[in-house]
């Protein structure tokens, strides 16, 4: 995890982590479900790779969550700020 003004917030990988084990997903079952390897879902989460604009998407359906609570790791209840925002899905579309 990471320190920010409020005291920690979990990295990305750390979110993918969280968010397949809250679904009750295996990385094999995860891996299976979106059609790439379970070598790959264990890069997300050791934060060596992440997930293409597709698999994000994929991700939120399976995870039933927005994709600011995936990507940002905000509530759903709390205001976003759009900037930040724009900022994740711009390097997301950039790695893909």
């Amino acid at each position: 995890m990471r320190p920010n003004k409020g005291g920690f917030v979990m990295t990305f990988a750390e979110q993918l982590l969280t968010q397949r084990k809250r679904a009750g997903y295996t990385r094999s079952a995860l891996a299976k479900e979106l059609n790439v390897s379970p070598d790959l879902i264990s890069k997300w989460e050791h934060g060596e790779n992440e997930p293409n604009v597709d698999e994000l998407r994929q991700l939120h359906e399976i995870y039933q969550i927005s994709l600011d609570e995936l990507i940002l790791n905000t509530s759903p209840n709390k205001a976003v700020n759009p900037s930040r925002w724009l900022t994740q899905i711009d390097k997301a579309l950039k790695r893909k």
